[in-house]
């Protein structure tokens, strides 16, 4: 069966200004397909990036990414992956981590501890799946015994010397945790995984949150932490050493920044509502800020 869209709208419930946002901006007929980062900026920005620019245009990518200490050179664009996306594994060292160090993992529902404990009870099964894990193999474990799922790229552009792993949002935010561990957070799981591939591929890597909105609080902290090695949550089973490489990888771009670098992406009608939610965002936040100052 094949897998379905990712619906990245539900978040909104959460947010009474947001969805107030939304509907202000869209009306009434609010609709996944609407608001859905993918589909109304992730395909058809970088869609029409790969069908248009010339072939060293994620070079120039990358040069509008803040915050990226590390820059790759990147060569021509080889390919851009789009739909479906790409599916990457977690690797076998944090299967093998989680499983070492399964009585120390809490779940994201709390109420769920007793299952986590039942899916490693079985001491035979966990270290004969150990024994695979530590020869760097993955595949025919039992389902139970593996605790993280695939991460999915919103984008992935493979370059002559690079890969680009684009994590694109809108009205939704990096996730920051699992089902089986409250501390593995969206950011954490992408970056290994384009490490991974790049590794495969004898490539360099880097990763660019476009977004639309400024970040969530969570979010920052997540950024800040990784990039300054304070925080090292999802990560535990990476050596210090690589931890700081993957920090030196992080970029952050609006969707704005992107379609000033190449204002034709403004005549594209899923973009059509670009400056103005941009701009009701903006006036929201500076008036939460004068009520702050007038109390």
């Amino acid at each position: 069966m094949p897998r379905r869209a990712k619906t990245k709208t539900a978040k909104t419930d959460f947010y009474p200004e947001v969805q107030s946002l939304l509907h202000g901006a869209f009306g009434e007929d609010l609709m996944v397909g609407r608001t859905n980062s993918k589909m109304t900026r992730v395909q058809p920005v970088f869609g029409w990036l790969q069908a248009n620019c010339t072939p060293g245009w994620p070079q120039l990518l990358i040069g509008l990414a803040q915050g990226m200490e590390h820059v790759p050179r990147c060569g021509a664009v080889r390919r851009v992956k789009l739909d479906p996306e790409e599916a990457i594994p977690p690797t076998p060292a944090r299967l093998a981590w989680m499983l070492h160090n399964a009585e120390l993992l809490a779940p994201h529902d709390g109420r769920e501890w007793r299952e986590l404990r039942q899916r490693v009870s079985e001491n035979k099964s966990v270290s004969r799946a150990l024994a695979q894990l530590d020869v760097g193999r993955s595949d025919h474990l039992p389902r139970k015994l593996v605790l993280e799922g695939k991460t999915h790229a919103d984008c992935l552009i493979e370059c002559e010397e690079a890969l680009i792993w684009i994590e694109g949002k809108r009205f939704d935010w990096l996730s920051p945790s699992i089902k089986w561990d409250v501390t593995r957070d969206q950011l954490a799981r992408n970056l290994e995984a384009v490490w991974s591939l790049a590794i495969n591929a004898n490539k360099d890597y880097c990763l660019i949150i476009c977004h639309e909105h400024p970040l969530k609080h969570h979010e920052k902290l997540l950024v800040e932490g990784y990039r300054s090695g304070t925080w090292t949550g999802g990560w535990p089973h990476i050596p210090e050493n690589l931890r700081r490489e993957f920090g030196k990888r992080i970029g952050t771009a609006t969707w704005q920044a992107i379609t000033d670098a190449w204002p034709s992406l403004r005549e594209l009608s899923a973009l059509g509502d670009l400056e103005s939610a941009y701009c009701s965002t903006e006036r929201m936040t500076e008036q939460r800020h004068r009520d702050r100052r007038s109390c």
